[in-house]
């Protein structure tokens, strides 16, 4: 009679207690060895937690946050309420498409000044951490 090793699938003597090729522990069932390979049972594996999305592609936010863009949020808060009709609060956080974008809503349908007050209350309700990691690491362009 044989056993196979769960771990190499090798075959070695009944009366062995390890492995003849890697070592690892031979299998028993009940009291008897196993003598085919589909007689064992799968080598314990231990539980290991799957990460969420969001924690596995997230960087750790920096501790100083005034070095990391927050010094940004009062000025673009108030930016926003004061003259939000032109974009200027976009165009100080660096995005410049979105800010021409308010500028020509501005201009043109007078919809620019809802959208700078409103975004100016945002800015300026956030925490810096969370302003930091929504507007200046995750480059969000709009509310």
């Amino acid at each position: 009679m044989t056993v196979f090793c769960t771990r190499c699938g090798t075959q070695n003597p009944d009366i062995a207690q390890n492995c003849s090729q890697c070592g690892a522990a031979l299998p028993l069932i009940g009291n008897r060895p196993a003598e085919k390979p589909t007689d064992y049972a799968p080598p314990y594996e231990p539980y290991q937690p799957i990460q969420p999305p969001s924690a596995m592609y997230t960087q750790p936010a920096p501790q100083n946050w005034q070095k990391a863009g927050a010094d940004k949020k009062i000025i673009a808060g108030i930016c926003a309420i004061v003259v939000g009709g032109f974009g200027v609060h976009k165009f100080i956080l660096g995005y410049t498409n979105e800010g021409i974008i308010q500028l020509v809503l501005g201009l043109c349908f007078g919809i620019g000044g809802i959208i700078g007050i409103i975004e100016g209350i945002i800015y300026l309700t956030k925490s810096d951490e969370e302003f930091v990691r929504t507007y200046i690491q995750g480059h969000k362009g709009w509310f």
